[in-house]
């Protein structure tokens, strides 16, 4: 009876152990993920006038988020700004202006 409780918690530990140590190495916490966020849109001239572009004359792009997966994995985006706040830019157009909330800086959807 012992060695069979024995060997259920040592495979239960050991598949935590795994579960956990392969979601870290792909960077999914679950205490810090966030859901993305829906994507305001922002026009060309309220963007140059509130949110002047950086100094390279253009708005960076945002790139696909890699920790999505399925049909919504072609609307996440995250931001080039610090913290990366994924985004849900479905109902944003492809070189569409989008306004990351978290920095006030303005992004383009690719």
């Amino acid at each position: 009876m012992k060695t069979n409780s024995l060997k259920i918690i040592s495979t239960v530990v050991v598949g935590l152990f795994v579960v956990g140590t392969t979601l870290q190495a792909q960077g999914i916490d679950s205490r810090t993920a966030r859901p993305p966020i829906l994507a305001k849109q922002i026009s060309k001239i309220e963007a140059e006038k509130k949110y002047p572009p950086p100094k390279g004359g253009s708005y960076p792009v945002a790139e696909r988020d890699p920790h999505t997966s399925g049909q919504q994995s072609a609307s996440i985006f995250t931001s080039p700004y610090p913290p990366h706040q994924a985004y849900d830019c479905g109902k944003i157009p492809h070189g569409g202006l989008v306004l990351d909330v978290h920095t006030n800086k303005v992004f383009v959807r690719p």
